[in-house]
């Protein structure tokens, strides 16, 4: 089996559940948040669940050594917890660019279905629904305000994984893992999905090597072309090169990426 295909095979039933997707999706309100959920994964979400500072300090009260530490990367942050026996993560939404030191996490919008945070969930679920090597959607959050709201995803744990970046910055890898890398993508551009942010760092590798995309956010559905699905390859082959002039003992090379067009176009 395609390792990139075993991500139904990762994620337990009796866990994150497989029931059709009519009246499995709720929407909650408290004050002035909406949360939307998972009904199979989660019964009753609170306000609790989206509050990093809560799970960081109850881990470290805890001293839970089995979650993973929490990991910033760039301007995304995302916090490891537990819930109910499940190991989830946690992502809140930060601007980026020059705006970000004006207004850090705050967005412009009304409409809570064209919030961030409510299209990355759907697309999740979507692209879950396909059989794609995605994290499982369990719920988001957007807290409205007058002109701008502000939001949060929680995901399952894809457990015993690393970045792309963190694998190559610790060893190389075989032509085998770089083909099934390429494979990966092509599964999702035979979908016509774009991932508006594909780099080292949002390609999973786990320890049986198969292999996961991670952060969807802006990434869409769209019409097919060449051109866009070429792009994308090319966004992720600047990353690479990127990490390999900025990281020392960075293992990438022009081999490894005829290894992965190989995958890719196989």
């Amino acid at each position: 089996m395609n390792a990139c295909l075993s991500l139904r095979h990762k994620n337990p039933e009796h866990i994150y559940g497989n029931r059709p997707l009519d009246n499995q999706f709720k929407i909650k309100k408290t004050g002035n948040s909406y949360i939307l959920y998972d009904a199979s994964i989660l019964d009753d979400p609170s306000l609790q669940l989206f509050d990093c500072d809560y799970h960081t300090n109850s881990r470290n009260r805890q001293n839970n050594s089995a979650l993973p530490p929490d990991k910033g990367v760039g301007r995304a942050k995302v916090i490891y917890f537990s819930n109910d026996n499940k190991r989830l993560v946690l992502k809140h939404y930060y601007r980026g660019g020059l705006v970000a030191s004006l207004v850090k996490d705050r967005y412009l919008g009304f409409n809570i279905e064209r919030t961030r945070a409510f299209r990355e969930w759907r697309l999740l679920k979507s692209m879950h629904q396909l059989g794609l090597p995605v994290p499982v959607a369990v719920a988001a959050r957007v807290e409205k305000g007058l002109f701008y709201y502000r939001a949060d995803l929680i995901t399952g744990e894809i457990e015993n994984v690393k970045t792309l970046a963190e694998r190559l910055s610790a060893q190389g890898i075989d032509e085998s893992l770089w083909q099934k890398i390429g494979a990966c993508i092509k599964l999702f551009h035979r979908k016509n999905i774009y991932h508006a942010d594909l780099n080292a760092r949002n390609i999973l590798v786990a320890d049986t090597e198969a292999v996961y995309l991670i952060d969807f956010d802006n990434s869409y559905f769209r019409a097919e072309s060449a051109s866009w699905k070429m792009a994308n390859l090319a966004r992720l082959k600047r990353s690479l090169l990127k990490f390999k002039k900025n990281t020392a003992g960075f293992n990438f090379s022009e081999n490894n990426w005829t290894a992965f067009l190989e995958g890719y176009e196989g």
